[in-house]
């Protein structure tokens, strides 16, 4: 009887003990850890020379004016150097861009160079100025820290990196910098993999009514961090 009496003692410990520490866990300290992980991959990004970056737009509405889909090289000067897809009537229309001094300059499928867009026209394609998009105020990190009920969502491997997830919801308002059309009042529903061990915002996708009558995504990768790059005005 002792011995059960001894045993069934241990065995009242070993389960306080265990449902202790859950309770010390639970949302608030992953809420924490995704909001310390967002928040190492804005300074990373905020702190780079350069980054590479590439969109790509779906479900998109075919009788709307839309941003498909981009591939450059943004720096923090502020700059950009790539190709920006466009979608008007269902047609898509690729774009060389070069965004430097505060102007844009594109040259399209029937203009034999560069022309100087104003930001104005880029806004009603549903495009941004590309030369934000390190911006910390108003680029992809901006909707970093306002992400709402951030949580890690769990790991994946790509290649030899393994990789975080955080989900939750950005505001309309922290995404007009990037995509003007993004309505103010609406969430958009998010996912963001993380680098821990680079600190490196890898990937992330964003959806939501980015225009009217659609729930649309874009899907954007990040990477080659730091590369020198010059861009100059064409």
């Amino acid at each position: 009887m002792k011995r059960l009496l001894a045993l069934g003692a241990v065995l009242v410990l070993a389960v306080s003990g265990c449902s202790g520490k859950k309770d010390s866990g639970g949302d608030g300290g992953q809420s924490g850890d995704a909001v310390a992980l967002l928040t190492d991959a804005k300074k990373t990004v905020d702190e780079a020379a350069s980054v590479h970056i590439v969109l790509a737009g779906r479900d998109l509405p075919d009788n709307a004016q839309t941003l498909a889909s981009g591939d450059g090289v943004a720096t923090h000067a502020p700059a950009f150097k790539g190709k920006l897809t466009v979608r008007a009537g269902g047609s898509p229309i690729d774009a060389q861009v070069v965004a430097v001094g505060s102007k844009v300059y594109a040259k399209l499928p029937f203009t034999p160079s560069f022309i100087e867009l104003p930001p104005s026209q880029l806004a009603g394609l549903g495009a941004p100025d590309p030369a934000i998009l390190l911006d910390p105020a108003k680029g992809l990190t901006s909707v970093l820290p306002t992400l709402k009920d951030p949580k890690i969502k769990g790991e994946t491997r790509q290649g030899s990196k393994v990789l975080t997830e955080v989900t939750g919801s950005v505001q309309g308002k922290s995404l007009q910098g990037i995509f003007p059309k993004a309505p103010a009042d609406q969430d958009f529903p998010s996912s963001f993999k993380i680098d821990k061990d680079a600190k490196q915002l890898v990937s992330a996708t964003i959806t939501g009514p980015f225009y009217d009558g659609a729930t649309s995504s874009y899907d954007v990768t990040l990477d080659k961090y730091g590369e020198k790059v010059e861009i100059t005005k064409p």
